[in-house]
């Protein structure tokens, strides 16, 4: 039983990381704090309400402690989807696992050709 395994979790493993790499590299890039005028932004038509910088300081405030708390929820489901993608994959055969990371590859080259191709 632990030889399956053992053999399964490394195959697990790499489909995984070639799963979440082509995700990844579909998804564009958040743009660094740093690179942004001052990395605060107000929600959507709250810049026509006239705001003080008060109130502005406050949203802004709130954002900040609720943008920590969403990435950690973030990295939880992502967590979580690469849990249940290694246990959907521990159901399938040797041969299974060798077919569907070649299925898998093929899709990340076509979609690396495609975006090349923009």
């Amino acid at each position: 039983m632990f030889k399956k395994c053992s053999a399964v979790v490394p195959v697990c493993l790499a489909a995984c990381l070639l799963a979440s790499t082509a995700i990844s590299q579909t998804m564009p890039a958040r743009p660094d704090e740093g690179t942004r005028r001052s990395g605060n932004r107000l929600p959507n038509h709250y810049g026509k309400l006239g705001l003080s910088d008060e109130q502005r300081e406050k949203i802004y405030s709130i954002q900040s402690d609720y943008r920590s708390k969403i990435q950690s929820l973030l990295q939880e489901l992502e967590d979580l989807r690469d849990e249940q993608s290694l246990q959907i994959q521990s159901v399938l055969t040797e041969t299974q696992r060798v077919e569907l990371n070649k299925h898998l590859e093929e899709a990340r080259q076509r979609r690396q050709t495609a975006s090349n191709n923009r």
